[in-house]
């Protein structure tokens, strides 16, 4: 059995053991998830699981301090379960990669080098007000 946490919007949280950790995250956030890319969270020895389609829901503040989220990022949204890496496993590496992705993401928007230069092909760029 594998303990995972289930932290809901209104910070209720609970300790669970769990046969398919996975499965689980599906059955408390309630449909399709995914998981939070380790560059957006400190666990270093947890996945963060959230619901796929997010939008309509609460925001999650205690799930979002309780993984480390920055401050500038939007909170994660209705319930959040956290399930353990395998014995042994950690997320440092995968982290630090994602790190200097999304930093060479920011030098480009930022205009301090290219996209070419950065190796990352081509960025494009939308204003929240395109999206609409």
């Amino acid at each position: 059995m594998t303990v995972i946490l289930v932290i809901k919007p209104d910070g209720m949280t609970v300790s669970l053991d769990s046969g398919d950790p996975v499965a689980s995250a599906q059955h408390f956030c309630g449909g399709s998830i995914d998981r939070l890319p380790e560059a957006f969270h400190e666990l270093e020895h947890y996945e963060v699981w959230h619901l796929d389609d997010w939008h309509a829901q609460p925001a999650n503040m205690p799930a979002s301090a309780l993984i480390g989220l920055p401050d500038d990022y939007e909170p994660l949204r209705g319930t959040v379960v956290l399930t353990p890496l395998p014995d042994g496993q950690d997320s440092r590496a995968e982290r630090a990669h994602q790190r200097r992705f999304f930093g060479m993401l920011d030098a480009v928007e930022s205009g301090f080098c290219t996209a070419a230069e950065a190796q990352i092909g081509l960025l494009i760029h939308v204003d929240r007000a395109d999206a609409a």
